[in-house]
């Protein structure tokens, strides 16, 4: 990690977690060089790319400002990450699974409709990675972004293409917080995924799209479990 990369990240993380409340002023760039200990044109670049994560307002003659939180680029891994580190945002995580309910029974439809040979050996690879991985939680969840990923790429959409990485940052955030690792809660996740495959490669998509709404249903199950949530909240 370059120095630049390392100011971004303890910059972005002071903004996200709270440090600097929304809205409010941020020490001048001199002040920033001070105290990260840091020269000016450092500081700017780190400025602009947490300007472009929607965290830092640069206001020309006014100075640097925090943006209001719901304004933040949530579809950001860093962002996400930085938020949540400290611990669940129960009306983020909310929002999240919102989201998800939304795009991914419509990709799973796509992809049962548009799945390639090819695509259905990437995700039938992730799901046995998941099966295989069921006694290590990091590289199950791993495999588990994999298969969504796989799922996604399927659809040959290039426009939702190009969202994989934020969807896939999405889905990470969400199984920080909601997954479990009993083993009845592990073998329905890996159950869930299988009907998921089969219905994608038996180019069954009302089926397809039936499995993934039950699987973000499952989700929101384990989050108000988890997190307490009355569930239906969104980001205020």
């Amino acid at each position: 990690m370059t120095k630049t990369d390392r100011l971004i990240k303890d910059f972005g993380k002071q903004i996200a977690q709270g440090e600097f409340e929304p809205g409010s002023a941020l020490p001048s760039e001199a002040d920033l060089c001070v105290r990260f200990q840091t020269s000016r044109n450092v500081m700017r670049e780190v400025i602009k790319v947490l300007s472009t994560k929607r965290l830092i307002d640069a206001q020309r003659h006014r100075g640097l400002f925090v943006m209001p939180n719901d304004q933040w680029n949530y579809l950001d891994a860093d962002v996400l990450e930085w938020a949540l580190e400290k611990g669940a945002n129960k009306e983020l995580i909310s929002s999240l699974i919102e989201v998800r309910s939304l795009i991914e029974p419509t990709i799973s439809r796509w992809a049962a409709e548009r799945a390639t040979a090819i695509d259905l050996v990437a995700i039938e690879s992730s799901y046995n990675e998941m099966a295989a991985s069921r006694s290590d939680p990091p590289a199950f969840q791993e495999a588990d972004i994999r298969f969504h990923n796989a799922i996604l790429l399927a659809t040959h959409n290039v426009v939702i293409q190009q969202l994989s990485d934020a969807i896939s940052a999405l889905q990470r955030a969400i199984l920080e917080d909601t997954f479990r690792t009993e083993d009845e809660d592990i073998t329905r996740t890996i159950r869930v995924h299988q009907e998921l495959f089969e219905a994608i490669r038996c180019r069954n998509a009302k089926a397809a799209e039936e499995a993934s709404l039950h699987m973000v249903l499952d989700t929101e199950r384990r989050a108000v479990a988890e997190l307490g949530k009355d569930g239906g909240s969104v980001l205020r």
